[in-house]
């Protein structure tokens, strides 16, 4: 190849204009102890025994599973993360994104945002929001929804998750996640709750074969700062 940093700087224009209007720039390495390393082998789960026929139903389902399947479930498939499918003699699982709804199709409601919702102070009308997204979710024939948001701690006023989560004081967040929780799964629909404390960043926040992400570890002072917070 005659011109690699031509190239690779295209790519990086690209990879910028699917990810945010702003140019991406090149940055700092990422500082040691902020690198989220691979755990393995994955720590075995079943210790309490209240999900003990939880786990029982896991197990027979992923015994049935391909490999292909489980990673489909697992990891997503398609760079927007539309439906996932598994489907295993009468299993199928479908997983939809979206905090203001089912994301990727059509014919859908484009709900007022976690922020809004929050700031309504309503726990009625929150739960009624969660049941009419579970609703639609179950309509479109997804088992499980993407949410809800309750992670942004909001320390940057244009931090791009902000607006997903209720706000920024944990016990709003923890009421309006509940009733949300609550009206998802009155209508038969799984709710996942989202995403990691600390996972705010836009920018870099994606692996690619160019630039490695940023992850969502957190240093000491921070931690502390937050557990002050929530106590």
């Amino acid at each position: 190849m005659r011109h690699p940093s031509r190239v690779r700087s295209l790519l990086l224009c690209f990879l910028a204009s699917t990810a945010s209007a702003s140019a991406l720039l090149p940055r700092d390495p990422v500082p040691e102890g902020f690198v989220a390393a691979p755990y393995y082998p994955t720590p075995y789960g079943g210790w309490d025994d209240d999900w003990s026929e939880s786990y029982g139903k896991a197990v027979k389902l992923v015994s049935q599973m391909t490999l292909a399947e489980k990673v489909n479930v697992t990891a997503g498939t398609g760079l927007f993360m539309g439906m996932i499918i598994s489907e295993n003699h009468d299993v199928v699982l479908g997983i939809l994104d979206g905090p203001l709804g089912v994301r990727s199709t059509d014919n859908v409601t484009a709900f007022p945002a976690g922020i809004t919702t929050g700031a309504t102070f309503n726990k009625d009308l929150i739960y009624e929001r969660g049941a009419a997204i579970g609703e639609e979710f179950k309509g479109k024939g997804a088992n499980f929804y993407l949410g809800p948001c309750v992670g942004p701690l909001g320390r940057k006023p244009r931090g791009g998750r902000n607006w997903e989560g209720f706000g920024t004081d944990p016990v709003l967040q923890a009421i309006a996640g509940v009733q949300t929780i609550k009206g998802v799964q009155d209508r038969g629909v799984i709710a996942v709750l989202k995403h990691l404390l600390g996972n705010e960043q836009e920018l870099y926040r994606m692996y690619n074969p160019l630039q490695q992400a940023y992850s969502s570890n957190l240093g000491k002072s921070t931690r502390q700062t937050i557990i002050g917070i929530c106590n």
